[in-house]
């Protein structure tokens, strides 16, 4: 059986992979949505739910890359990110006693990191999706990490806004990418 797409657009993601998207999406909303509305939060929850939603985002987005084939060019990127994740929720969840600093250093160093993957990424996607504001999205991250590299103590006081805001863009990206990508398989013929 021959499968036949509309002019222009690339190969889909396999069926079954578009669900584990909208996961860390969901993770991320939830994450950011607690980081925001209890803003109560003691330093020491803060670390390990952070460390919780890496540890969760990272075994995800593993299992999103195994469910790729071989020679996918986005396997590696997506291997890349979930190992990242791991580690930094390890880090977290092990180590909740970590100063301020430290915490702010681990979370700008997941910013600049995941923001170059995902222009790195936006970049290869670009000729199956289009135009997908992924690589605007990884752009302000890395910007945003840079910055809390460069200033960890003015921003010491809006970390938890400022994660939760992030999660909640990196949540709402991400549900909508595995729209796009659940509409585009469905138009396979």
């Amino acid at each position: 059986m021959v499968e036949r797409m509309p002019p222009g657009t690339a190969a889909p993601m396999p069926r079954r992979t578009w669900w584990l998207i909208v996961l860390r999406g969901l993770a991320a909303l939830g994450f950011g949505l607690i980081a925001i509305f209890w803003p109560g939060i003691s330093l020491a929850a803060l670390v390990m739910l952070f460390g919780a939603y890496a540890l969760l985002d990272g075994a995800i987005t593993l299992g999103l890359a195994l469910r790729l084939p071989a020679g996918d060019p986005g396997r590696g990127i997506l291997t890349v990110t979930g190992i990242a994740g791991l580690l930094i929720g390890l880090v977290s969840v092990l180590w909740p006693q970590v100063t301020v600093t430290l915490l702010i250093y681990i979370l700008a160093a997941w910013l600049v990191l995941f923001g170059l993957i995902a222009i790195a990424h936006s970049l290869q996607m670009k000729k199956q999706v289009g135009a997908w504001p992924l690589s605007r999205g990884g752009i302000l991250l890395l910007v945003l990490g840079l910055l809390l590299l460069l200033f960890p103590n003015a921003v010491a006081v809006a970390a938890t806004w400022v994660l939760g805001a992030l999660a909640l863009l990196i949540g709402g990206g991400l549900l909508a990418f595995a729209w796009r990508r659940q509409q585009r398989d469905s138009m396979i013929l």
